[in-house]
């Protein structure tokens, strides 16, 4: 029965570059690969989130917007590059036409990541939930919102303006 590699830190060397660094996956990628030595840049489509990408910290590319921006994320990665898919944030879910020989590089690979069960398990929650306790993995918190606050939190995420997690605690 097969299964997947056991995830492995970044060497401290490697540039990532995540295509929808403000999205809260965005910011918890950015920060666990700087955590781990990994230089780290990021794009999103409001000028106004700046700031926010550079406090948050290319050879390889994060991939969270989707189809939308996918053929650009795949000639920002020099050889032997490789870009993961792993977000459709875009409201794109599919090309109208692809050319994969036009818009994959040579000496750069594509691969998806869809969060299944066996990637969930062997995801090193522990160890995450550990240095989040501790301070070695910042995790920026937008606004914590009580749970009778659901409606606000549910329109600050559909603004698109939490510049982080929103929390809501039960």
């Amino acid at each position: 029965m097969g299964g997947i590699a056991p995830w492995t830190a970044p060497p401290a060397w490697e540039r990532l570059l995540i295509r929808g660094g403000t999205t809260s996956i965005g910011f918890a990628a950015a920060a666990i690969a700087r955590a781990h030595g990994a230089q780290v840049g990021a794009t999103s489509r409001q000028s106004s989130s700046a700031a926010l990408i550079r406090a948050s910290g290319a050879d390889k590319v994060l991939e969270l917007v989707g189809t939308a921006t996918l053929a650009d994320s795949l000639a920002a990665v020099r050889e032997p590059g490789l870009v993961c898919m792993a977000g459709m944030v875009g409201d794109r879910w599919s090309f109208a036409e692809i050319a994969p020989m036009d818009v994959i590089p040579t000496g750069v690979s594509l691969t998806t990541y869809s969060g299944g069960v066996a990637d969930f398990l062997a995801m090193p929650l522990q160890e995450l939930i550990d240095r989040v306790a501790d301070g070695r993995l910042p995790v920026a918190a937008a606004r914590v919102f009580r749970l009778d606050g659901i409606v606000e939190a549910h329109r600050l995420m559909e603004s698109n303006q939490a510049g982080g997690k929103i929390v809501v605690l039960c």
